[in-house]
């Protein structure tokens, strides 16, 4: 879908059917798409330099499938921060690819989630059961998402807070559940290896 920045007039391209927020490329307002209509919400401000080597427009493969980065969050907390990249697969399924510190996890939102556990009653090292599977909770932390670029298909303000938990089960099973006031989300994946993903179109890093 090609829409017109309300801002300055620059083509707007969305790549995905799920997003539903955007920033202009070219002179970085926010955007939130509703329908055929586009509003600007403001200027996003640029993201801080990382030493990631993956970008909007980096492509790759997970389970045979190719997959193109059009958008990313930058989640902070209180001890660091790290990247999650917007990914669209050429069969039309849209993903996660987390990139912590040299660690990467590619996830899938669930549609149609079952009832979430109520937040204040989940402990660390404490056990729940979701889609028929037992998870550990690994961790529980307030994140703020502090800049975003591309499309992405939730409102990824800057400011935007939320509760992360993550979980851990058998066979490297990986779940994420997202605490916010818009609504929560359910994640499930599992963590690759960098050369795994076969990437192109890596950011050029002085140095490597």
């Amino acid at each position: 879908m090609k829409l017109s920045c309300p801002a300055c007039g620059a083509e707007v391209i969305f790549k995905s059917r799920s997003s539903v927020f955007g920033v202009c490329s070219f002179c970085s307002s926010t955007l939130v798409r509703h329908d055929l209509n586009i509003e600007s919400l403001g200027k996003m401000s640029a993201l801080p330099q990382d030493m990631s080597p993956l970008m909007l427009g980096t492509t790759g493969r997970f389970e045979n499938s190719r997959f193109e980065i059009i958008g990313r969050q930058r989640i902070s907390w209180e001890d660091g921060a790290w990247n999650e990249w917007y990914l669209h697969f050429d069969n039309g399924k849209d993903g996660w690819l987390a990139d912590a510190q040299g660690f990467y996890l590619v996830s899938f939102q669930i549609s149609d989630p079952p009832q979430f556990p109520v937040l204040a009653q989940l402990r660390i090292d404490s056990t729940i059961r979701l889609m028929g599977n037992e998870y550990t909770l690994e961790d529980i932390r307030e994140v703020t998402c502090v800049g975003s670029q591309g499309e992405l298909p939730v409102k990824s303000i800057k400011g935007r807070k939320s509760t992360s938990v993550d979980l851990v089960g058998e066979n490297e099973r990986y779940g994420n559940i997202d605490y916010s006031a818009e609504g929560n989300r359910l994640f499930f994946g599992s963590y690759v290896d960098f050369e795994n993903l076969n990437l192109m179109n890596l950011r050029e890093i002085d140095g490597w």
